[in-house]
């Protein structure tokens, strides 16, 4: 983003949507934040320029970059703008907005592997540390039931390894299956579908 601002220090990582702003000012991040839904703010990484690590982006800590609640919202304030008029009947060129992902997820549409490796999803700011009963390229299959804490999208590192970004599987009994949603170009992801060949 082009600021004339002084304050442009500031870097954000998302590891969900897999992109990395850097040199950011106070305002740009407070717009960036605002677009972020809640599993992508638990997920996202905040540094300055000269810092040595990436920390969680808090609520709390980073209360300046966050809006206000309980207050008059000037980007929701359209005084003074046109009416912008909805029509339901126009054409609309969809080639500009995701509908939905290209990967579909189905069940068993990977070969399982039955290996046994010391795995960690991360929520929030908790830590769970299974071990897997067996993976595949589409999924994870957990020894011990996922707590309840574990929700939305999380990070799920194999072996110390890889990184997946993942969710919980559908409509299971014991919540031990997770579905990996990283993208394709992931470099973790082709890294773990290149380590699972060697079975």
């Amino acid at each position: 983003m082009n600021s004339s601002d002084s304050d442009s220090k500031w870097a954000l990582y998302n590891p969900l949507k897999s992109w990395t702003l850097f040199n950011l000012n106070r305002n740009d991040l407070r717009l960036v934040i605002r677009s972020l839904n809640d599993t992508e703010v638990r997920l996202t990484k905040i540094s300055e320029k000269g810092s040595t690590s990436w920390k969680a982006l808090d609520r709390q800590l980073h209360a300046d970059f966050f809006p206000i609640k309980d207050t008059p919202d000037s980007l929701n304030d359209n005084t003074g703008y046109p009416e912008i008029v909805h029509n339901a009947d126009a054409v609309t060129d969809t080639g500009y907005f995701i509908i939905k992902p290209n990967r579909i997820l189905h069940p068993r549409l990977h070969q399982r592997y039955d290996v046994s490796v010391p795995c960690v999803l991360i929520g929030n700011t908790k830590q769970f540390h299974t071990e897997s009963v067996d993976l595949s390229e589409g999924g994870l299959h957990f020894k011990d039931s996922i707590p309840p804490w574990i929700a939305g999208y999380f990070l799920v590192i194999v072996k110390s390894n890889y990184q997946l970004m993942c969710s919980l599987v559908e409509d299971q009994k014991e919540k031990k299956r997770v579905q990996i949603v990283s993208e394709e170009s992931d470099f973790h992801y082709i890294q773990y579908k290149n380590w699972l060949t060697t079975f």
